[in-house]
């Protein structure tokens, strides 16, 4: 028992290192960014057209790519585990995208639709984000040809709706990881096998 309890305290040590180089690690990706940025607008300015300009717009896509997944990585390695936000679930879904669509980047493989004006929800959000995390690598791991996971948010009569869709006869266990989530924060969770509809209730009606 002390064993282990040591071996948890190193890596609840170890990970609060990580997580306060986190914000060191942005900021130095951020000022190359921006030197890369840079000289693509300068060379896009002098490039001839067709393949020169086609090959630098390539270049500057990947490096926004970059930029998004950096930031969507650091920002979770960052955020306390267990803290309940207020927070809208399109929000939270767009800042994790860059990190589903690196799990799941072939074409149609990720559709995730987000709400206009859901209402802010009061959640624990990494326990959202890595349910769903941990949903993206098992349908990345036992993908069959086609599979899309659709990720959609709506706003229900005031509450949060986030419904989870893949095709008939698929069901992953992290399903079940989704499900427990919404009921552990007073939500609810109705589905069938490869489908989940999860309602959260607003931030106002849990006290936030």
């Amino acid at each position: 028992m002390a064993s282990e309890e040591a071996a948890l305290r190193r890596k609840a040590e170890r990970m609060a290192a990580i997580a306060g180089l986190a914000r060191t690690v942005q900021h130095d990706i951020n000022n190359l960014l921006t030197v890369i940025f840079a000289n693509l607008e300068m060379l896009k300015r002098t490039a001839a057209e067709g393949p020169p300009q086609r090959q630098l717009t390539r270049v500057e896509e990947a490096a926004r790519r970059f930029d998004g997944t950096s930031r969507a990585i650091l920002s979770l390695i960052r955020r306390p585990a267990g803290e309940v936000v207020a927070i809208r679930l399109s929000d939270a879904l767009a800042a994790l995208h860059p990190l589903l669509h690196m799990i799941l980047p072939a074409p149609g493989a990720l559709v995730v639709e987000l709400a206009e004006r859901d209402p802010p929800v009061l959640i624990e959000r990494t326990a959202l984000e890595e349910a769903l995390l941990a949903l993206a690598q098992q349908i990345a791991e036992t993908q069959p040809r086609g599979l899309a996971l659709t990720l959609a948010v709506a706003d229900q009569a005031g509450a949060g709706e986030l419904a989870v869709r893949l095709p008939a006869g698929l069901a992953p266990p992290a399903l079940a990881r989704l499900a427990a989530f919404a009921e552990a924060g007073g939500g609810t969770a109705e589905g069938g096998e490869g489908s989940l509809r999860l309602r959260l209730p607003p931030a106002a009606a849990g006290g936030g």
